[in-house]
């Protein structure tokens, strides 16, 4: 179906003559005529009046009229849909995630991105810093994580903020009474550890001796809290818990350390607008984290 000669059939009536159709539309009139000639042979319809100069619907023509209006509204929003896609991108993103980074800074930026771009889906990875530099998974659009010295060099490195993680234990935990703590007595005790991540790579995970993996933060925490063991986590998240006395920071001289947070996305496509959005969303969440 011809839909330049539905526009045609419709500006005719609507403009008065097919001349002035034939103007607004850039065509001439010939053109326009055949094509209404067309749609009356396609549907079997009169659509105008033949007696005097100027278009006339029929009485069948005033019946096709609102129905090709419509299919004309349609047609307009079904454009308006194809190059809201088109400026997009995609409607859908993967997005890795370090599963160190609190949940609650990880929803600040997908509310913040979902407010402005509803229509996008998103599907979110909460995954280790090396399994996600090694992604043998779908896909992945975008990665918020700590990459450290060394990444492949098929990806784009921006850096966001340097995250101090910090290792604690319980104020009665038997460390708290050690001044100076080796690593080797550090490594001795049980440790409490996010099943999902790697949170001990300034100790030797390997070297610990007995392990006890959750896969909740919080989890982890009331375990330490509870003297169950050490736990290594985001100074921030834990600040509460080492003010009020309940978590002790260890007494060895890598307990604190700062690991470099970074988005991840590969060198071989340029970012779409969608994925350029979600990323200037990051970049806004962590500078305000920094200067707060």
């Amino acid at each position: 179906m011809n839909l330049q000669a539905i526009e045609a059939f419709v500006l005719s009536h609507q403009l008065g003559s097919i001349s002035a159709a034939a103007k607004h539309m850039q065509k001439n009139r010939a053109q326009l005529s055949q094509w209404i000639s067309n749609l009356e042979i396609d549907w079997n319809v009169e659509l105008f009046t033949r007696s005097g100069h100027k278009p006339v619907l029929s009485e069948q023509g005033l019946k096709m009229l609102p129905l090709c209006e419509q299919m004309l509204k349609a047609q307009n929003h079904l454009s308006q849909q194809v190059e809201q896609i088109a400026q997009q991108g995609c409607f859908r993103l993967n997005l890795g995630v370090s599963s160190f980074l609190q949940d609650s800074t990880v929803a600040k930026i997908l509310s913040r991105f979902n407010h402005a771009y509803p229509n996008v889906d998103l599907k979110i990875f909460q995954r280790r810093d090396e399994l996600l530099l090694n992604w043998q998974g779908p896909k992945l659009d975008l990665a918020i994580c700590f990459y450290r010295d060394a990444f492949p060099n098929d990806y784009t490195i921006e850096p966001l903020c340097e995250m101090p993680l910090v290792a604690v234990c319980s104020a009665t935990h038997p460390l708290t009474k050690e001044k100076s703590p080796n690593l080797q007595q550090v490594l001795s005790y049980t440790w409490v550890t996010i099943l999902a991540s790697s949170n001990t790579q300034v100790w030797d995970p390997d070297s610990i001796q007995r392990q006890i993996e959750v896969e909740q933060h919080s989890l982890a925490i009331e375990l330490c809290r509870q003297g169950v063991g050490v736990f290594v986590g985001q100074q921030q998240q834990l600040i509460p818990y080492i003010k009020s006395g309940e978590l002790k920071v260890i007494a060895h001289n890598d307990a604190i350390a700062n690991e470099q947070l970074g988005l991840v996305y590969s060198k071989h496509a340029s970012p779409n607008p969608t994925l350029q959005a979600l990323i200037k969303v990051c970049k806004a969440e962590f500078n305000n984290e920094s200067s707060a």
